[in-house]
């Protein structure tokens, strides 16, 4: 397979298919924190499929998820996945920004430092498909 970089609308895809899993895990958060049971163990298994399957919210992300599913077979049929991945991690910048604004969840000073490690990472990544395949950086 020739290997192929990442395009303006490959990076595009690949940063909503990742938006999609924050979303995803925040419905899925949420539908959580409605059905009321803070702990899985095996004597409330049944009772937590039950509400979990009955939870608007986790259906929402399941769906979420299954779409996310074709956009990134998509993906994976341009580009390489040992490239795709990598860049793929803005999820992690993406779900702490979300929990933070909508479960109210606190970020620490370290945890930014990762984050923007990731950022850095992402752009590493990206840039070295161009360095590969052209023998410099564009």
């Amino acid at each position: 397979m020739k290997k192929r970089h990442v395009t303006l609308n490959l990076f595009i895809l690949i940063v909503l298919t990742d938006i999609g899993e924050s979303i995803a895990q925040l419905f899925m958060k949420t539908g959580l924190n409605h059905i009321g049971i803070s702990s899985v163990t095996f004597s409330n298994l049944q009772e937590f499929a039950i509400k979990s399957a009955t939870s608007y919210f986790i259906w929402l992300g399941i769906l979420v998820y299954i779409v996310n599913f074709f956009i990134w077979i998509t993906i994976l049929s341009k580009i390489d996945l040992s490239v795709a991945f990598p860049v793929g991690s803005t999820s992690y910048i993406f779900v702490p920004i979300l929990a933070m604004i909508f479960l109210h969840e606190s970020i620490g000073p370290m945890r930014w430092v990762g984050i923007i490690l990731i950022v850095a990472g992402i752009h590493f990544v990206s840039k070295s498909t161009h360095i590969e395949e052209g023998g410099k950086a564009k």
